[in-house]
């Protein structure tokens, strides 16, 4: 009897956590504000404002790592039928710190075009998730 109960125990434990962790988390506010991080360092591109870019594409690292980057979480998030796409946003979160680093490290005027490109390569990571996973 006690064996049932402390295993039951240790089994919603888990499912909790997970929840909880999932729901740190709300899909749709955390997209909308991965978003303003684009459209934040596009702004710094075109207004020629590099701390502006590069500070976009920090937060954007960071955030889209925590969203993104955490498989099963992603699966907990996700409509039980789209759950099993939850790697394609994993993928596209390695892909968007990738351009990340790239940004970072060209962030002078010679390189400018290469930060530029990958700024696309991320909006490229982003639309691929977006249309596999939604359906779109």
């Amino acid at each position: 009897m006690g064996k049932r109960f402390l295993i039951s125990a240790i089994a919603i434990l888990a499912l909790s956590t997970a929840a909880t962790a999932a729901s740190q988390y709300d899909l749709k506010d955390n997209m909308l504000k991965l978003n303003n991080y684009m459209k934040t360092m596009q702004a710094g591109f075109i207004e020629g404002d590099k701390q502006k870019a590069l500070q976009a594409a920090e937060a954007l690292g960071v955030e889209s790592e925590k969203l993104l980057g955490n498989e099963e979480m992603m699966r907990n998030m996700l409509p039980k039928e789209k759950a099993h796409k939850a790697r394609i946003a994993t993928t596209s979160a390695h892909l968007i710190s990738d351009n990340v680093e790239i940004i970072k490290s060209s962030m002078d005027n010679v390189r400018r075009e290469t930060a530029q490109n990958a700024y696309l390569d991320i909006q490229r990571a982003c639309m691929r998730c977006h249309n596999l996973v939604r359906d779109w």
